[in-house]
């Protein structure tokens, strides 16, 4: 497993996937040959825990909403072309808008998934159980 799995990927998706699904995804990022495997069902198949996401509206801007939280000035990448980098904060919600992925500001605390295809975009906050932004 990569250093950057540990540090980002894993304490995120402890923190907002189902509790159901968390090792499973854990096991396919984690490993270099099941990593596109894990990619695909993370594009096709992504649930979040509801406790811990809230639905972003449609028009809403991305990036003043994280800041608001807390996000540092770069985020980390899972699932677009430039996955597992880390990138200005700008960037990676160009790149998830456009290409489907998650961004990881805090890992296991604050995260950001969208899905342009199907219009699904979602703040991940650990913390208090969020309400729809």
């Amino acid at each position: 497993m990569s250093t950057l799995m540990v540090k980002y990927e894993e304490p995120t998706i402890r923190a907002f996937f189902p509790p159901e699904k968390r090792e499973r995804y854990v096991q396919l990022l984690g490993k270099s040959n099941r990593r596109p495997d894990g990619l695909k069902k993370l594009h096709h198949e992504i649930i979040f825990d509801p406790k811990w996401s809230a639905r972003i509206e449609s028009g809403a801007e991305i990036v003043p909403l994280l800041t608001a939280k807390g996000a540092p000035p770069d985020a980390y990448l899972i699932g677009t072309s430039k996955d597992q980098s880390i990138v200005p904060l700008e960037d990676a919600v160009a790149l998830v808008e456009k290409e489907s992925g998650i961004l990881v500001c805090l890992p296991g605390r604050l995260a950001c998934y969208c899905a342009p295809g199907s219009g699904r975009r979602f703040i991940l906050e650990r913390g208090n159980p969020r309400t729809p932004l």
